[in-house]
């Protein structure tokens, strides 16, 4: 079995389905039994993203279940509960159901993006992981802060992180962008960036201010996307296993895409 859960593009990129798109995709995935289906209760479903069950109206429960009906009008199930049904019954069950899964809707051969086990493990306890961790002598923001944005963050940046060797091993992008694509908001995408560096998952830097001369001939300032790597990178042994690969420096991807984009932006 994988040591991680593949987010499809079609998820990550699909705002109509809601902020919580991606962490229930990765509850589905890291619960699927080897018959393809899924054994749910909503109490066991909050749990797992380490928040508490709450029944009332517009609470977890019920913008959990909105995700999963909406994952079932897309096709992502082929056998499932009437979850209408169980939002309106306004309770905290610890009742399981089954979900039959579209397997050729999770068995994506390409255009995926992964999270490992262990990175999921820390994201969904982020509260804890962050808990007393300054940057710059002050306290990491936690506020209205959520698993689900981080993920789906996350998701974004490794579905479209470069994997061809001969290429800096990275993505970058400016904050405007990936709200535009996946609907954070750039102040929430900032906050993310800073979690992700601090729990060694996703590194970053900034690119240099280019100073360019306008028709006017005063100087304004292009600002560069951030370049963004991973904390670390994995290749496969001669038996076929995933390993750490000893060869890889973040510190260095970053730096060798950071050169490509200002040459470019010289050249314009």
């Amino acid at each position: 079995m994988p040591n991680y859960v593949k987010i499809p593009r079609e998820i990550i990129y699909n705002k109509e389905l809601g902020d919580k798109r991606v962490i229930i995709f990765s509850y589905l995935c890291s619960r699927r039994a080897l018959d393809d289906t899924v054994a749910f209760s909503i109490s066991e479903l909050c749990h797992w993203s380490y928040l508490k069950p709450n029944y009332h109206d517009g609470k977890i429960n019920h913008k959990y279940l909105e995700m999963l009906e909406s994952l079932s009008h897309y096709d992502y199930f082929k056998s499932y509960p009437d979850f209408e049904k169980l939002a309106k019954e306004k309770k905290n069950s610890t009742d399981y159901y089954n979900i039959q899964i579209n397997t050729e809707k999770f068995d994506i051969p390409d255009n995926f993006g992964i999270i490992y086990f262990d990175e999921l493990e820390k994201i969904l306890n982020f509260k804890e992981e962050l808990k007393g961790v300054k940057i710059n002598d002050e306290e990491i923001d936690l506020l209205r802060m959520s698993s689900a944005y981080i993920l789906l963050f996350l998701s974004y940046l490794r579905v479209n992180m470069n994997r061809n060797p001969d290429k800096p091993l990275c993505c970058y992008r400016l904050y405007q962008k990936i709200t535009e694509d996946i609907g954070l908001s750039e102040r929430y995408i900032s906050r993310i960036v800073e979690m992700l560096d601090v729990m060694d998952i996703i590194k970053f830097q900034e690119g240099k201010r280019i100073r360019y001369k306008k028709q006017d001939d005063k100087y304004g300032f292009l600002t560069t996307p951030k370049a963004f790597a991973d904390y670390r990178h994995f290749v496969k042994d001669e038996n076929g296993n995933q390993i750490i690969d000893p060869n890889y420096d973040y510190k260095t991807e970053i730096q060798n895409q950071l050169k490509i984009l200002e040459e470019s932006q010289k050249k314009m």
